[in-house]
């Protein structure tokens, strides 16, 4: 139902005698409309508030350079993957020396081994991984091997493991579920704002 309709709709309920009739919403889920939908709207907010736009031009979004200092989205993102993939690779390394995954893959230890455990775990709780990067340099200087075995990890990682076709389905998923969830709600609240004498 497009927002022509939505107002029509409030505005015909409004003078419903004694609330006696009720009018029910459909909202399309319908992939494209709600894109289409979706990004009226942002544009918009944003064009009235001035901000900078993310425009098409020749097909493409162009998103302005100073929106993350300087970087493009997709760095921006990579940036924050690759911190992900510290902590993933972590996590893989402690599952393994802890015996749950040993001897799986060409990198693993393949035996358990607690005093590794120990100085990991106490890593994690001393150093906040605000920077993956950071903090396996800082783990360098405590344990060497551990380290290199960390960025072993992380550098097979993303191309063994991570699942990146899953990665741009579940995003693109998530994010027009949030859209319908949210035009769903601004058209309820324009229909009961509507009710109210």
């Amino acid at each position: 139902m497009s927002l022509a309709r939505l107002a029509a709709a409030a505005s015909s309920h409004r003078h419903l005698a004694s609330g006696r009739a009720s009018t029910s919403l459909a909202v399309s889920s319908s992939s494209s409309s709600i894109r289409t939908r979706t990004a009226g709207l942002v544009l918009g907010q944003r064009q009235r508030r001035g901000e900078g736009l993310a425009r098409r031009a020749g097909g493409y979004f162009y998103v302005p350079s100073d929106s993350f200092g300087g970087l493009s989205p997709e760095r921006r993102a990579a940036v924050a993957m690759k911190n992900l993939f510290t902590m993933c690779a972590v996590r893989i390394v402690l599952a393994q020396l802890e015996g749950a995954s040993a001897g799986r893959g060409s990198t693993a230890f393949g035996s358990y081994n607690p005093d590794a455990c120990k100085t990991l775990y106490d890593h994690l709780e001393a150093c906040e991984m605000r920077d993956g990067d950071e903090w396996v340099s800082q783990l360098m200087e405590k344990d060497r091997m551990l380290a290199m075995r960390i960025l072993e990890v992380r550098n097979a990682y993303p191309s063994e493991g991570f699942e990146w076709d899953n990665l741009k389905k579940v995003s693109l998923e998530l994010v027009e579920e949030a859209n319908i969830k949210i035009l769903r709600q601004g058209a309820e609240a324009i229909l009961k704002g509507s009710s109210e004498p």
